[in-house]
């Protein structure tokens, strides 16, 4: 199967309103080896009372668990929002090669993460990651705005 990023994404931005649905943040990511989805994870940190629990957390744990392994070379994420900090990492840690991602915190003026972006991250820590941005940006932006205005989170 030929890389398809907006599939892959329209697939992400379906399970964020699943999220969104059951409370949580409305965030998802997808995790795709040779044009294959081995794991969807949304975010749980409101309904299951785990912190940790953000999509591309759970979408790492759930390919790990499926292949038997701590490492996803060779895997892309999608994830329609920005990765924070921890999850960030965690694509790093896990040998995820590539992060497709549509929204971002600058654009939404998140001033609780300072200047951090993936990039910064990259950067400061000396590791490599392939990105590539801005697919469904605005639609995902957009959405995240009014999830905002309706209430009141920023998380």
């Amino acid at each position: 199967m030929a890389c398809d990023h907006e599939h892959f994404m329209d697939l992400a931005l379906a399970e964020a309103r699943l999220a969104e649905a059951e409370g949580n943040t409305p965030v998802a990511a997808v995790v795709v080896r040779d044009g294959e989805v081995l794991a969807i994870g949304r975010n749980t940190v409101c309904n299951e009372s785990n912190p940790v629990n953000h999509a591309e957390i759970v979408a790492i744990v759930e390919a790990c668990r499926k292949l038997g392994t701590p490492e996803l070379k060779g895997c892309t994420l999608y994830s329609p929002y920005e990765p924070c900090p921890m999850c960030c990492w965690a694509i790093v840690l896990s040998g995820i090669e590539q992060l497709v991602l549509g929204g971002r915190h600058a654009a939404l003026n998140r001033v609780d993460l300072g200047t951090y972006s993936v990039e910064e991250l990259l950067e400061m820590t000396g590791r490599r990651l392939k990105l590539v941005t801005g697919v469904r940006a605005r639609e995902y932006e957009d959405y995240r705005r009014q999830w905002m205005q309706r209430t009141g989170r920023l998380l």
